[in-house]
């Protein structure tokens, strides 16, 4: 059930077009006006430990309903629908769209402007190519999405989605919650690319907990990924990284469904 809940959202969520209104934004903006509207909550609020327990709170309560009432049909109900909110982002798909249209017809200044846009990353130092931030947003997005899924089941997917929603005020626990997965999704960098040229890479920060997610997995990915793009290419390292990730992707769901019939995930 959990492979068929991730093909589903996934084919569901490829199927979209345009932008659209991402309802995970809507839904975590909703929950924090909510929370702010409470009084006795303001001090709990700015705790270390109660705030992202109260942010995650829906998360919790999920968990406790689908452990109260463990209906088959339910629990893939939740599923698909919480994979349908939280994996992908349209509107960084969309300028991703316009940047290779830019990039085609040659307009530079307009390619620059998305760049910046489709840079994701928080409290980081320095540019990141577009290729190196499309790596990051397919982790962010999709891999490590799955990955909590996988886990957790959808308590864990729709925990993480509300976590990346406010990075900015939980930048250092999204930093360990990424921490595992970000080193699953290099390690299948390895795999489906370069092996011998990103081992060195993927092994150099394996335990090194205080590198960034961003700059270790863009680091291994840019070892794994042989790109030889002509000057003046703007889409040759952005489509070479990206196809590396979805090819990692589709490594999580193959090594997923052999599970799944070995009867290791239901």
């Amino acid at each position: 059930m959990v492979l068929f809940s991730l093909l589903l959202a996934l084919l569901a969520e490829r199927s979209k077009k345009g932008p659209g209104n991402w309802r995970l934004t809507s839904f975590a903006n909703g929950w924090e006006n909510m929370l702010a509207g409470i009084t006795g909550l303001q001090r709990w609020r700015i705790h270390e430990l109660a705030g992202p327990l109260l942010w995650i709170a829906p998360s919790l309560l999920l968990a406790l309903l689908l452990w109260w009432q463990p209906n088959t049909l339910l629990v893939f109900v939740i599923n698909l629908l919480v994979l349908m909110v939280v994996l992908g982002c349209p509107v960084k798909r969309e300028q991703l769209r316009q940047y290779l249209k830019s990039a085609n017809r040659g307009d530079t200044l307009s390619c620059m402007e998305l760049q910046e846009q489709l840079d994701d990353r928080v409290m980081e130092e320095g540019p990141a190519t577009v290729g190196q931030s499309l790596v990051w947003l397919n982790f962010r997005y999709y891999f490590a999405v799955a990955f909590w899924f996988i886990i957790f089941g959808a308590p864990g997917a729709l925990g993480y989605g509300l976590l990346r929603e406010r990075e900015e005020l939980y930048p250092r626990l999204l930093h360990w919650v990424d921490l595992i997965p970000v080193r699953v999704a290099g390690f299948g960098y390895l795999l489906v690319g370069h092996f011998s040229r990103a081992m060195p890479a993927w092994l150099g920060g394996l335990f090194n907990v205080s590198e960034s997610a961003p700059d270790y997995l863009t680091r291994v990915a840019m070892k794994a990924e042989d790109v030889q793009a002509e000057a003046g290419d703007l889409t040759e390292e952005p489509c070479c990284l990206l196809n590396l990730a979805k090819r990692t992707m589709m490594l999580l769901l193959a090594a997923l469904a052999i599970a799944t019939l070995l009867g290791w995930v239901a």
